[in-house]
């Protein structure tokens, strides 16, 4: 079995387990699993460019495999996407990438009930922010959430290429750094970074 396969076998499980607490109305599960399917999509994504970036090697023109899925008007000299004016705006995108989420959710067994703007609720009653970013800065996202207005958070992040990465914090995360956090107006703000591969 190779590596690619271990990794899927193993996120369809989680997804399972997920499903299952879900089921259970047990949100804590949930958020628990969240995290590691989460890892498990990152090495995913991390396997997948590795794959990618050994494939384009010795290619003359490596532009459209790095960025299999653009057309090639939004791909700049140097490999990285440019937007162009046409581009819907970030409120729309960040919609169409939330409601991408919640779809892929509800296929899991997973319902979430919109209380207001980008907060839900859980068949449990637990409430949970979901903010989106795209990548304005290279590596950097930037996304808010209303203060007091959740009990978990999900931070989705779109990487230039398309690709979205997830980040689940539970309650517990808020309790122990909620205090220390940044806020503007009426608003949490989290500022996530990549280093490397993390």
């Amino acid at each position: 079995m190779d590596v690619m396969t271990q990794l899927l076998d193993e996120k369809t499980a989680v997804l399972g387990k997920i499903a299952e607490a879900a089921q259970r109305g047990d949100s804590q599960d949930v958020l628990a699993r969240g995290e590691r399917l989460e890892k498990l999509e990152s090495l995913i994504r991390r396997y997948e460019n590795l794959v990618r970036d050994i494939s384009s090697l010795g290619a003359e023109d490596s532009r459209p495999k790095l960025f299999p899925n653009l057309p090639e008007d939004r791909v700049a000299e140097n490999g990285r996407e440019c937007k162009s004016p046409e581009s819907a705006s970030g409120k729309r995108v960040g919609k169409a990438i939330r409601s991408a989420f919640l779809k892929e959710l509800s296929e899991k067994g997973i319902q979430l009930r919109q209380i207001k703007g980008t907060i839900y609720e859980t068949q449990t009653g637990k409430r949970i922010g979901i903010a989106v970013a795209t990548e304005r800065k290279p590596d950097r996202w930037f996304l808010g959430l209303p203060v007091g207005g959740f009990d978990h958070a999900i931070l989705l992040c779109e990487h230039e290429t398309g690709d979205t990465v997830e980040f689940w914090l539970p309650k517990s995360f808020f309790e122990d750094y909620g205090k220390s956090m940044s806020h503007s107006g009426d608003q949490l703000k989290f500022n996530i970074a990549r280093r490397g591969s993390g």
